[in-house]
């Protein structure tokens, strides 16, 4: 089976398209719902309260600012509506995503760096270039989100090297 790459422009970047041959239309329909499965979608809003899904893994942190919660990608910034922290934190820590303190949770696919400061806290570096800092009361779960994120580091390596 060959499988081409090809970048179109004049497509909304909230889409992927997958163009097959009749006779592969069962596995096209497999490679979607697994696609769809494994990277999640989540429906934002921009300035407009234009709906939009993205996929989980182009957001890069999530943040209750004056009660909203924005989702925040790698150029853009969303908004959700009628979630709670709580309950975002409870649906999204399993795809990777880790509260680093009290009004951010992060998605640790896209953690560049981290380095200790004063206090227990941590300074994280995303790979868009955005610092968040991580207060000491949440140092178990950063503590946790390394941990995974080397996990995943090393199974990425084992996958590629195969």
């Amino acid at each position: 089976m060959k499988i081409t790459y090809c970048e179109d422009s004049r497509m909304s970047h909230y889409e992927l398209k997958l163009i097959t041959h009749p006779k592969n239309t069962k596995l096209a329909k497999l490679l979607v719902s697994q696609f769809t499965e494994s990277l999640g979608e989540i429906e934002v809003y921009d300035d407009y309260r234009n709906k939009y899904p993205i996929p989980l893994l182009g957001v890069y942190y999530f943040e209750v600012v004056d009660h909203k919660i924005f989702a925040y990608t790698e150029k853009e910034v969303f908004r959700l509506r009628c979630i709670t922290m709580a309950k975002l934190r409870e649906i999204f820590q399993p795809s990777g995503f880790y509260q680093i303190n009290v009004r951010t949770l992060v998605n640790v696919r896209h953690v560049k760096s981290y380095c200790k400061q004063r206090g227990s806290r941590r300074k994280i570096i995303l790979d868009n270039g955005d610092i968040l800092i991580s207060s000491r009361h949440y140092k178990d779960g950063f503590e946790k989100m390394i941990t995974d994120r080397n996990f995943i580091a090393y199974e990425e390596i084992n996958a590629i090297q195969k």
